[in-house]
Order: structure tokens, then sequence, then C-alpha cells
């Protein structure tokens, strides 16, 4: 959709940015799925791009020349050797509108909190505090830009603590791992703005130029199904899917995707749908009419059934002991059955009604049902579907 606007409006210039997290950095079928993604954000014609936890890993596996290239940045991942910044801590990109003789500097710095604490020293480097190198590195940037842009790849209490830290960067790009983006904000001259994680939600600023002035407008596009595919990105989906499937499959048929506690288990704690249905048929009956009941399905549609990152949220107990592994080795476990809201349910199949099973509320449907997933959740007219 990026590249199809830019065909029709050649005079508005664009200029795409990723924060950061980019990268697959969980499951044995990553390498396919980041040479794809690689491919993807170079076909989109991605010009910078914040290098986070995530990303610097697979940077260094697939021998890019990250330290010499203007499209990656970051001010906080710092070499272990020299204390300095590993890439570039900051860039900086001049846009011109036609008939306008001036140019606006657009300045990026890149900036991170991490989610692990596994030392990285023998990698050769290592991440500082990212407030600690916004303030090392804005004055300088700002002295060269007419706008500080900081592609901020960090929970929201870190972003809001940035901007109340400094005073010199206008617009805060933020969002993190499996993240809800909220409402722009403005504090301390810094405008908040939120990604949404997975690429499910477009975030565009739009530059407004008035009497040689520029003024910012903060958009989200909501990428439904209704929102049309530019073919040439579509083709390359397809052929991207094609290949990640076929060596997902290989993996799952040769070691498993899923938690090495799953296989070695002797008797499941999960007993599967089936077993509920002895006492409490009604609930049964509502589920099995449900999509719950047939979500593997939908991964299946989308070739996606043997991905590490999507199966979570269509199978039952995937990663605990006794709990979905992969198709092959756990079909029984697949789709989202009771358990997968209930907990586990052979102590209280055996013991009931001494043992009760977990109640469940709208809170926890949000861990699969989030905004990038599921954009038009609502709990009330959901539940009345699932409704026992």
């Amino acid at each position: 959709m990026i590249n199809e606007n830019h065909k029709k409006f050649p005079e508005k210039p664009l200029l795409q940015v990723e924060i950061g997290n980019y990268m697959q950095a969980t499951g044995p079928d990553r390498v396919v799925k980041n040479k794809w993604l690689w491919r993807g954000m170079n076909q989109l014609g991605i010009q910078v791009i914040n290098v986070a936890e995530d990303d610097i890993g697979e940077i260094i596996s697939q021998g890019m020349d990250y330290q010499n290239s203007d499209r990656f940045i970051s001010a906080n991942l710092l070499s272990k050797e020299s204390g300095m910044p590993l890439l570039k801590p900051y860039v900086i990109k001049s846009i011109s509108l036609p008939g306008n003789p001036r140019k606006f500097r657009l300045g990026f710095i890149g900036l991170s909190s991490r989610n692990s604490y596994i030392p990285t020293d023998e990698a050769g480097y290592v991440w500082a505090d990212p407030l600690v190198s916004a303030r090392k590195w804005l004055p300088e940037l700002r002295q060269q830009c007419d706008f500080v842009i900081a592609l901020a790849c960090m929970p929201a209490k870190d972003a809001v603590q940035l901007a109340v830290d400094t005073s010199n960067i206008d617009i805060i790009l933020t969002g993190f791992k499996h993240q809800g983006s909220g409402l722009p904000a403005t504090i301390n001259k810094s405008s908040l703005i939120y990604a949404e994680d997975e690429g499910r939600i477009l975030g565009e600023l739009r530059f407004l130029v008035r009497n040689g002035e520029g003024d910012v407008k903060p958009l989200n596009h909501i990428l439904t199904r209704n929102v049309p595919d530019d073919p040439e990105m579509a083709a390359f989906i397809v052929r991207a899917k094609e290949e990640i499937s076929s060596r997902q499959n290989e993996i799952a048929k040769g070691n498993g995707i899923g938690s090495a506690r799953a296989e070695t288990i002797t008797v499941s704690n999960y007993i599967g749908s089936q077993s509920c249905a002895q006492c409490h048929q009604a609930a049964f009956d509502a589920w099995a009419k449900s999509k719950h009941a047939h979500a593997i399905d939908i991964l299946k549609k989308e070739k996606k059934e043997f991905d590490s990152s999507c199966v979570v949220c269509h199978v039952t107990g995937a990663g605990q002991a006794g709990g979905f592994t992969d198709l092959y080795k756990t079909p029984q476990m697949a789709n989202v059955q009771c358990e997968a809201c209930h907990g586990p349910g052979r102590e209280h199949s055996l013991k009931a009604p001494a043992v009760k099973m977990a109640k469940t509320g709208p809170e926890y449907c949000l861990g699969c049902h989030t905004k990038g997933n599921s954009p038009e959740f609502e709990f009330v007219s959901y539940w009345e579907k699932i409704k026992h």
C-alpha cells in the first residue's frame, strides 16, 4: 500500500522508517523468516532502521555491512572494545517539495530498551542505558536538524521518561514487543506517537508545510483485509510464505518447534475438550460451533500452521508440559480448546468439584486478541458468539 500511494502521488516525498525489533528472535524457523523479512524491507524501500535487541544478532549472522550503512542506527548499542556506538547513533535525511527551494532536515536517533539481560559481551557489543545515550547525542543532532525524531523501541513508560528527561526531541516514535498502541500525547515539547507491532497498523506522519513552516499530523491506518494489497508486494508475500511454510514443516517433522518438555512428559495435565464434554455438554456444544474450535484452520489457510510465533494463539498449551508441540506430535492439542482459557484439566476431572478450573475474563482474551491480531475485537459482541 505504501508503494502504491507513492506511485499515485510522486510529488509528495516519502520516507519509510522502522523503530526496531523487526527480526524474529525466537524459534528454529527464524532464519528463513528473517531472510524474507529483510528482502521485504528492501523491496519496500525502508530507509532508516533502528537496530534493537532482536535485530543485531541476525544482522551480524546475515553478513550485512551494518557499520558503514546509512540505514542502520542505534545510539545505545555499543562496541565492547571501544565503548562507542557500534552503528551510527543517528542519521539525517533531507526532503524537499517540488516548487519549494527549502530542504527540511529530519534527524533520526535510534534508542532501544532490552527485554532480556543475558550478557552479549562475547558477541562484541553491549547495551547502554538508552536515556543516558539520548542525553549524550541529542544536543549534537539538534544543531543539524529542523526536526529530531527518536525511533524508540521501548516500553511506553520508558518513552514517557525519555520525553520528560529531554527537551530537544520533536517526535518520539515508540513501540515495543506486543505492546498495544496508545493515543498520541505531548510531553515536554515531544509528541509521542505509538506504533503497533507486526505491521498490522501502518503509522504515518504527515508533514504539512505552510508559509515555509512544517506541522506534523500523525495517522494510523489499520490494515484489515478490506485494505487492498499492492500487487507486487502480494506476489512477493506468496513466494515468501511458500518457502517459509515448507521449511517450518521440515523442522516440525524432524525436531518439533514446541517445548521439549512436552515430548518427555508421560501423562499430560491436558485432557482435551472431548473429555470436558462428558460433564459439560452444553459448554462443549457452544465451543464446537465457535471459531475457537477451528482456530488452526486459519493458520493452515495462511500456511502458518507450523509457525512458532503464530501457533501459540491457535492451539492449547503451546510450550507447556503436556501441551501442544506441533501437528505431527500433538494434533489432539490443536485449536483453542477449553483448557486454553481455563488451564489444564486433569486434576479437575479426577477430583471435581474439589479442584476447580481457573476462571477467566475479558483481560485474558487480550493476550491473543490484540489490536494488531484482532483490530475489530470487542469483548461483549465476541463473548456472545462463545458464551457458555
